[in-house]
C-alpha cells in the first residue's frame, strides 16, 4: 500500500492511500481522505472518497491535474 499526505494545513489535511486490487488485478483502489481539524489541530471529522482505476486511468488523472 502506498500512503502519503498531499496537504496538511491548520484546518484540514488531505491524504491518499492506494493499493492493487486482488481481483480484478488490473484495478487499483485509491482513497482520497479529507480530514477537517478543530482549533487544537485534532481531526474533528473525515470524509473518504474511494475510486477504482486502471494504471492508464491513474496516469491520465495525474497528467490532467498538472497539465492544462
Amino acid at each position: 500500500m502506498k500512503e502519503f499526505t498531499v496537504k496538511d494545513e491548520q484546518a484540514f489535511r488531505l491524504r491518499v492511500k492506494m493499493w492493487k486490487c486482488s481481483h480484478p488485478s488490473t484495478l487499483n483502489a485509491i482513497n482520497f481522505i479529507q480530514e477537517c481539524k478543530d482549533k487544537e489541530g485534532e481531526v474533528e471529522f473525515s470524509s473518504t472518497y474511494e475510486f477504482f482505476m486502471t494504471d492508464a486511468e491513474l496516469k491520465k488523472l495525474a497528467g490532467q491535474l498538472v497539465n492544462e
